[in-house]
């Protein structure tokens, strides 16, 4: 049974408190001026350190955190509402989960105008050079500002289809990400204006001629009609702040009172990395930006740079390591070394299976589900915030996804404009199994029950694992156990129902009364109940629902 001091604790006072904190303290943060909210510095190679030996270093010699998964104790999300929802927020707005998108809105995904105006050549301003490959900054003819991103030479349509469907799959999802729009182009229509400079691979930053720009075009792959494609991102508007840190809050920021480690939105973002194999999900490829709404000056949090995730990395199809293991895995390190090397680990076994080649089309790239675990997904660094996510956290994350329909999947992979029909359905089915395998799993190990609604004495509720497919209603049973409440609740009753409803004696939600409900599900093919969810109920109906974490 979930602790009633621990869930009273976080509707009571976790969001009261949190609450009267913010009001103390927001009139003053507010009368900042926009120029005191400082610029994040933005490095990878700082990150690599951080995340990789100093963070992991201190989780080693971190008691606590060894004592909570060794006793299980969990860490509850800080940021949700007393019905155990994540409330809006400049990191995340509810979209596909609340109010269904259409197939329309998926594909166009977050948009505001139809991507850079050709009707001049796009100017050049600033240029990089990432390994082989180079990205620009340009200006088009209505003067907005977008960075163009390009595929390798050995797979039109991989990087850049990437992170066209990536990106609307994050917006319908709730992030905030920039506008991103198919583009292509002859080398008539791009230019290098005379200030642009570039950063070479060398690391040294040269004057950008258009001599040297027509040579960088050379290394990028062109489709049949002659034209270069790329993934054009629209620069946001707003005052660049740098990145934001997936672990601590912004403490020149009046909205950002919770350490962003105990943010459900950030946690859940594992899980959706997972979906969309979106192994290089860092810090460093998030932004924020002061922007002027509603007569303030607002911190919205954007992801951007998907052109790591589904098959794809910038140079080609996806190693078949990523996903497996972090950058550097000190966990797999050791278990290779005590086993002397000769243990296979799940990816080898996957690559030796497929011969040592990447299977299918280029445009795809490396995207199976072979010996996907959706619970040992990796990104590239070890960040705690997202192994911090619990079995509540799993299942918010898990009933977004499943919101998405095959429908909506095929309409998000259409935005990705491949040239070949047969590369799209390949990638929509790996994306349609892969969320069934994530969805069953977050389902199966936490409490799917949701929707409640109280009303005549009945509690009905909906059991999503059951609604959606994974689990059959035939002899799934619903226990509950009813409280008064208070600080020492006294068990009044106990209740079993084979329907996801519930019939209440209403003495127990009289005026000036209530119950707490504690419910869980036992399903034919399991002997114990599964993880509780606690319901609050009163005369006006249900105040307050918390999923066992």
């Amino acid at each position: 049974m979930m602790r009633k001091s621990r869930v009273l604790k976080k509707i009571g006072l976790g969001i009261g408190g949190g609450l009267l904190c913010f009001a103390a303290v927001a009139p003053v943060l507010l009368a900042r001026e926009a120029g005191e909210i400082k610029t994040n510095p933005e490095t990878f190679y700082s990150e690599f350190f951080e995340q990789s030996f100093y963070d992991e270093g201190v989780n080693l010699l971190d008691f606590g955190r060894w004592g909570r998964k060794i006793f299980r104790q969990e860490i509850p999300s800080a940021n949700v509402n007393v019905f155990d929802e994540v409330p809006d927020s400049s990191f995340f707005t509810n979209r596909h989960g609340r109010k269904r998108l259409s197939a329309e809105e998926i594909e166009k995904g977050y948009r505001e105008n139809n991507g850079p105006d050709l009707s001049q050549p796009l100017r050049v301003i600033e240029a990089e050079q990432r390994g082989i490959y180079p990205r620009f900054w340009v200006k088009d003819a209505q003067d907005e500002e977008y960075l163009l991103e390009f595929d390798p030479q050995i797979a039109l349509d991989l990087s850049t289809g990437a992170e066209l469907v990536a990106s609307r799959f994050y917006y319908a999802l709730g992030y905030h990400v920039p506008q991103y729009t198919p583009l292509f182009f002859n080398p008539d229509q791009i230019q290098a204006v005379s200030a642009a400079m570039t950063w070479e691979d060398t690391g040294f930053k040269k004057p950008l001629t258009q001599k040297r720009l027509m040579e960088y075009l050379l290394v990028l792959p062109q489709n049949a009609q002659g034209l270069y494609r790329a993934s054009a991102q629209k620069i946001p508007q707003g005052e660049k702040k740098g990145p934001f840190s997936f672990e601590k809050r912004r403490k020149d920021d009046p909205e950002d009172i919770v350490n962003h480690r105990d943010r459900r939105e950030i946690r859940a973002l594992g899980i959706f990395a997972s979906w969309l194999n979106h192994f290089d999900l860092c810090e460093t490829s998030t932004q924020d930006f002061l922007v002027h709404e509603g007569g303030q000056n607002v911190l919205k949090h954007y992801l951007m740079d998907f052109n790591g995730a589904l098959g794809a990395t910038r140079e080609g199809p996806k190693d078949p390591m990523l996903g497996h293991e972090h950058a550097v895995d000190y966990g797999e390190t050791l278990k290779t070394m005590f086993l002397l090397g000769f243990r296979e680990k799940p990816w080898q076994k996957k690559w030796r299976e497929d011969k040592e080649i990447v299977p299918g089309s280029p445009a795809v790239g490396y995207f199976t589900n072979q010996y996907f675990d959706p619970a040992g997904y990796k990104t590239f660094f070890p960040y705690e915030s997202l192994r911090m996510a619990t079995r509540a956290d799993g299942f918010w994350a898990a009933k977004l996804l499943a919101d998405f329909s095959d429908a909506d999947i095929r309409a998000a992979v259409k935005a990705g404009e491949y040239e070949n029909p047969e590369d799209a359905e390949a990638i929509a089915k790996t994306l349609i199994e892969r969320r069934d395998i994530i969805v069953r799993h977050w389902f199966s190990c936490s409490s799917p029950l949701d929707q409640f609604e109280s009303s005549g004495g009945r509690l009905s509720f909906k059991d999503l694992a059951v609604e959606k497919g994974f689990e059959s209603g035939d002899g799934t049973l619903y226990r509950a156990e009813i409280f008064t409440q208070g600080k020492k609740g006294k068990k009044i009753a106990e209740l079993e129902a084979r329907e996801p409803l519930l019939a209440l004696d209403p003495s127990w939600t009289a005026a000036g009364s209530g119950v707490r409900v504690i419910l869980r599900t036992l399903r034919p093919s399991s002997k114990k109940p599964g993880p509780a969810v606690e319901i609050l109920l009163n005369a006006d109906g249900v105040q307050g629902i918390r999923h066992e974490d």
